[in-house]
Order: structure tokens, then C-alpha cells, then sequence
């Protein structure tokens, strides 16, 4: 399917359109207020002033965002767009190390900042002179320009799609975090894609409960449902058992979340078989990590009304890369992340760099408008990512005759046991669907004989003892013997990162302790 183009060159005018159609409408609602368009955009519009008045910014400069998910963060984001100056939204987990590397990299103007999660930020740069707002100070600025009769804003006309809106930071799972530069055109063509796709409109509603600091936060949420004119339910924190009550009491029609997520929410609502009713929610969209499909049946039983969609996108390709069409409960395709979003080129490529066809395995290179072109200020990683044009994932992949990605593994996570290649997502997907398992992570362990075997990490739903020699049986009726882990490990969680993802390198860390 063709998806139009965008009509429009930032961000800002995503809202001004909607501010324009979709005035009264309810925008973002908080804590029990709600904010319609208009006032979203008078919030915005002061914040345009006191940041231009305040702080002399222009277009290029640059803020940070550590305030979490709240509603003086999305005023703030919209009108960094509307000055053309460039946001870094700050994790509100990051401890002290990891926020001032992030700090020391993007020599940001302003740091606003929550003393509640990050007091360290109060204290200014000691290389460059940059303002340190906490949330209350900034509130109070708000406030006081509210009482005074000031001039509109005057926003900058040269803003242009090629300019970069933000920079979004990497979890680190392969190494340092790296700054993903996205301009307003990778957002625009990223909500576009999506908003066609799934077939968004203004009459829909979404919960936002994950970090607004990520990319699946701020983009395939905030973003594109601010552009479509929808109603975001904002909460500050996630917390399955709330979302569930507002899905029944708001009637929301749309989640998007990753695994982890929707483990959670499954878990809770068989606490609440009656309690609550979903049947306004009409699709739910998984991405940030591989959706197996244990989850799905989950899902399939607790949410049988619900469309379920998985979604396989990155950082650096603004969120979205592939979308699956249709509810994957009823495709031959269940398994695989969907159709690479219009307009997004896909190849396979060997060790050796050479073009691989249909079905065959290797590395997941992407081109296209969603793509970033470069990481913030790293030429090491930009030299090793970005190829004339392409970009290196760092995923395995396979692309079947009818154009479905199925991602195989990360790269660094594919196991190889005496030359024989084992996919940990391909064992995961088949150990979801055990009886009694919650969640499940597969890494590699050292090995004298073949070099590497893999190692399962097991997290079992409550009430449900499982046995590891009767799970290694059951695979070997199913999988060729080299495949089994050699050891099956039970956990009462697996350990996550900042992101939400499984935190890997950890559990390989562990796993290497193992006699």
C-alpha cells in the first residue's frame, strides 16, 4: 500500500493542523484534567515564549528533557519544534554517570529536570554554562507569563523537514549509547506510516504509560496521535492494573507497548475477568522487542475482540521499519514482524557484504525516509552503521516470497555451537508456548567443546512449577537436538534495561558463571 506523503515540513504544524480541526477535542489527559487542543496549544505557546525570552534560543540550539511523562514535557517538545530547536528527552532512571555522558555529548542550553528522580541535574556544567530549570521553576515562569498580556509567538518560518527535531539516545545493549539525529521529516514519514497503516483517525484514544522519552513513546504516540487528533491518556508511570481500569472506563481503542508490556497487562487482567470490559480496544500494536507468539495466545484469549499487530522498528528508524497488515492472529504469517512500511527498502546481506534472496538468512540492512542519517556527533559509529545511504540494523533477517520480514536474532545474540547457527527468537517463540512460562530469554554460554551453547532463562507464571527436563523433552520432539539448551534456568523475572528490554548481556554475563 502507497502512503501519501507528508503535506507538511515540522512538527509544529502536525499540531497546528490539528489545533485547527480538532480545537475542543479532548488532546492529553492527566491526573484528571484534560487539556483540549486549544489549550494543549496555549501551553505551548507560552512555553515558545518564556523559552525564546528566557533563554534566547534559536534554531539549532539544544534542550534536554528530563521530566518524565507529563504534560509540561509535551508543551515543551512542541514548542522546541515550533523554534526549531533540537530536544534530547532524558530518561528520569538514568543515574548520575550515565545522564552527564549523554550531557557532555549533546552541550545542551537548557536541562530541565524533575529533582524528584534526578537531583545531580541541579548542578550546572562544569565544561560549558548551560541553565538548570526544575519542573516547579519552570511552572512558576509558565504561571507568571500567563498573567501578563504578551505578544504571540513569532515562530521560525525556515524550519525544514532535513532539520533535526531530537535526539534520541540508544539503550546501550550493544555497547555506549549512541544519539540517534531524527529530523521532523523521519517523524512525519514515521506517524504517516503509521496513522495508514492501522488506520488511525481522530476518533481514536491511546494510553501513554511507557517511558515519553523513547522512541515509541514519543514518536508512535505522542507524535501521531497529537497529528492525527486522537486523545492521549498520559500516565506518569506504568502500572498494568490503572491501565487496564482506563481502557474499561475511557473505552480506548488503541495500545501500543512492547513485550514486556503486554506480559504485564496479561497477567493482571486474569485478576480482573469481570471487573473490567475492553471491548472499545480494537487493535494493539507491539514493537521494541520480538512479540513471540506464546504472547499472542495470550492476548488471543484475554483480548478476542483485539486486533493484534507486531511491529518491528529501531531508533534510528524513528520507530517504525515494518508493520504487520492484518491481525496476525489470522495469517499464515504469525511469527514474522509484517511489510516493510512504504517507501522503506529492505535487503539481506552475507558476512561479505553480498545480496542475499528470498528466505535466505543474514544481516537486515534499511533505506528510507524513516532512517536517520547519522548518529549526534560519532563518527566511529556512523563510519560502521551508515553505507551509502544504508543502514546496518545489526539484525538477522529473512525476507519470504510475499515480502515478510522475520527477524531472526541480533546479531550479537545468535548462537554458534560448533559451527551450527541456533536463533535465540526462534527458540523463545517455541518455549512461549510451554505451558506454565511467563516469559523466556535465550543466551549463549561459553563452551570448551563447541564454542558456544545456549543457555534458557525461564520466569514461570505463578502457581505453575515447571520441570527442566520435561521441557528439554517436549523440545526434542520439535527441534533438531543441537538447538536444546543445555541448561534451563528458572528466574523470578528477567532483568531489564532502562528501555524495558531484557537486559541480555547481563544473563549472558550469568551464564558464563555456570559450572
Amino acid at each position: 500500500m502507497a502512503i501519501a506523503q507528508p503535506t507538511i515540513k515540522h512538527l509544529y504544524q502536525s499540531l497546528q493542523q490539528s489545533v485547527e480541526a480538532r480545537g475542543e477535542h479532548a488532546a492529553i489527559c492527566f491526573e484528571g484534567h484534560r487539556y483540549s487542543y486549544a489549550q494543549f496549544n496555549h501551553s505551548v505557546s507560552l512555553n515558545i515564549l518564556c523559552l525564546a525570552e528566557n533563554f534566547k534560543l534559536k534554531k539549532g540550539d539544544v534542550i534536554v528533557l528530563a521530566l518524565g511523562n507529563r504534560p509540561e514535557f509535551c508543551s515543551l517538545f512542541y514548542a522546541a519544534m515550533a523554534l526549531g530547536v533540537i530536544v534530547v528527552p532524558l530518561s528520569t532512571k538514568l543515574k548520575s554517570d550515565d545522564s552527564q555522558n549523554i550531557l557532555d555529548s549533546v552541550d545542551a542550553e537548557v536541562v530541565f529536570f524533575d529533582p524528584e528522580y534526578q537531583p545531580w541535574l541541579a548542578s550546572p556544567s562544569q565544561t560549558k554554562p548551560d541553565h538548570r530549570i526544575s519542573l516547579s521553576d519552570w511552572q512558576f515562569m509558565l504561571r507568571n507569563a500567563d498573567n501578563h498580556t504578551l505578544p504571540s509567538p513569532i515562530t521560525d518560518t525556515a524550519i525544514t523537514s532535513d532539520d533535526i527535531a531530537a535526539i534520541i539516545y540508544t539503550s546501550g545493549t550493544t555497547g555506549s549509547p549512541k544519539g540517534a539525529a531524527i529530523t521532523h521529516g523521519n517523524f512525519l514519514h514515521a506517524i504517516t506510516a503509521y496513522q495508514q497503516t492501522l488506520n488511525l483517525t481522530s476518533k481514536d484514544s491511546t494510553i501513554l504509560p511507557i517511558p515519553i522519552c523513547h522512541i515509541t513513546g514519543l514518536s508512535a504516540l505522542l507524535c501521531l496521535f497529537i497529528h492525527i487528533g486522537g486523545t492521549i491518556h498520559l500516565h506518569q508511570r506504568f502500572n498494568a492494573d490503572e491501565i487496564l481500569k482506563a481502557i474499561s472506563q475511557y473505552e480506548i481503542t488503541f495500545l501500543h507497548g512492547s513485550p514486556t508490556v503486554f506480559i504485564l497487562l496479561t497477567q493482571e487482567a486474569e485478576k480482573h475477568l469481570t471487573e473490567y470490559h475492553y471491548s472499545s480496544l480494537r487493535m494493539i500494536a507491539c514493537g521494541a522487542g520480538h512479540l513471540n507468539i506464546g504472547i499472542i495466545n495470550k492476548l488471543s484469549e484475554l483480548f478476542p475482540n483485539t486486533e493484534i499487530r507486531p511491529i518491528y522498528g529501531l531508533t534510528e528508524t524513528t520507530s517504525p521499519a515494518s508493520i504487520f497488515p492484518l491481525d496476525a492472529r489470522e495469517s499464515n504469517k504469525v511469527g514474522s514482524s509484517g511489510l516493510p512500511i512504504a517507501g522503506l527498502e529492505c535487503q539481506i546481506r552475507d558476512d561479505s557484504n553480498r545480496l542475499l534472496t528470498t528466505n535466505e538468512i543474514g544481516h537486515l540492512w534499511l533505506r528510507g525516509p524513516v532512517v536517520i542519517k547519522e548518529y549526534w556527533k560519532n563518527p566511529q559509529a556512523n563510519q560502521q552503521y551508515f553505507q551509502d545511504g544504508w543502514f546496518y540494523t545489526g539484525d538477522i533477517a529473512s525476507l519470504d516470497s510475499d515480502n515478510y520480514l522475520f527477524i531472526k536474532d541480533r546479531s550479537k545474540d545468535m548462537i554458534n555451537r560448533g559451527g551450527e547457527k541456533i536463533y535465540c527468537i526462534e527458540i523463545e517463540n517455541l518455549i512461549s508456548n510451554y505451558p506454565g512460562v511467563k516469559d523466556i530469554a535465550i543466551v549463549p554460554k561459553h563452551s570448551e567443546i563447541y564454542g558456544e551453547e545456549a543457555v534458557a532463562y525461564i520466569v514461570a507464571h505463578q502457581d505453575s512449577p515447571l520441570v527442566s527436563d520435561n521441557i528439554s523433552q517436549w523440545l526434542s520432539d520439535k527441534i533438531a537436538k543441537f538447538k536444546i539448551p543445555s541448561k534451563i534456568i528458572f528466574i523470578p523475572e528477567l532483568p531489564k534495561n532502562t528501555n524495558g528490554k531484557t537486559n541480555k548481556l547481563l544473563l549472558r554475563q550469568k551464564a558464563n558463571l555456570i559450572n
